[in-house]
């Protein structure tokens, strides 16, 4: 692989970014990375800041941030590499492009979130099998961004077709997604077995397989 110096990578839905940065420097040691935590993730005028303020030869989209780059991929330049790790399509299960979530599920997670956030949290984080040290649940981002990332996960849709200029990789055991129904949209979504929704082996496959194409 020609050596990547500089990724950016987007974050996934409630995740500290200085763990999410620590995770991508784990496969790619010596980069130079940046996290992007959307804000206002329907917002393109936030999307073009962000995307502006941090050019990027690899760019990275996980989970809530794959969706993110999907919406955005024409701000993208054409010369750099793309990934999408646990790619969303549409979250909701109802859409039948992959995800597993039913929309009573969402409003349950964005009503116990208003209600006690802590608790929410680390039930989330539980269930998704997301292994950061619990001290640093004080650098998830504050209810209403997560809350406007629940809305966007509601509403926001892409194409298969949208991720051809993107590498995809997901594990079989993905908690959010059904893999075998989400690869007859992405047909070269690369499937790993015994993985589930945590993004570090997701990045252990992707910097393979740039260094086995020397990308």
């Amino acid at each position: 692989m020609a050596e990547i110096l500089t990724i950016t990578a987007v974050s996934g839905w409630a995740l500290p970014r200085q763990w999410f940065a620590e995770e991508v420097a784990a496969a790619f040691p010596g980069s130079q990375i940046e996290v992007i935590y959307p804000e206002t993730p329907e917002k393109p005028e936030e999307a073009e800041i962000l995307l502006r303020r941090y050019p990027a030869d690899l760019y990275i989209g996980y989970s809530l941030g794959s969706l993110w780059l999907l919406k955005y991929k024409d701000l993208l330049p054409s010369s750099s590499i793309k990934a999408l790790l646990a790619p969303i399509l549409s979250f909701l299960v109802k859409d039948g492009m992959g995800g597993t979530t039913s929309e009573t599920q969402l409003k349950y997670l964005a009503r116990t979130l208003q209600q006690n956030p802590d608790k929410s949290l680390k039930d989330f984080f539980s269930y998704s099998d997301l292994p950061f040290p619990e001290k640093m649940i004080e650098d998830v981002p504050d209810r209403e961004i997560l809350l406007r990332g629940l809305e966007f996960l509601k509403t926001c849709r892409a194409k298969g077709e949208d991720a051809k200029i993107f590498l995809s990789i997901v594990g079989e055991n993905d908690i959010f997604i059904d893999g075998d129904l989400l690869r007859r949209h992405i047909p070269n979504l690369d499937i790993i077995q015994g993985v589930g929704h945590a993004p570090g082996n997701l990045l252990k496959r992707l910097a393979g397989r740039l260094n086995t194409h020397n990308l």
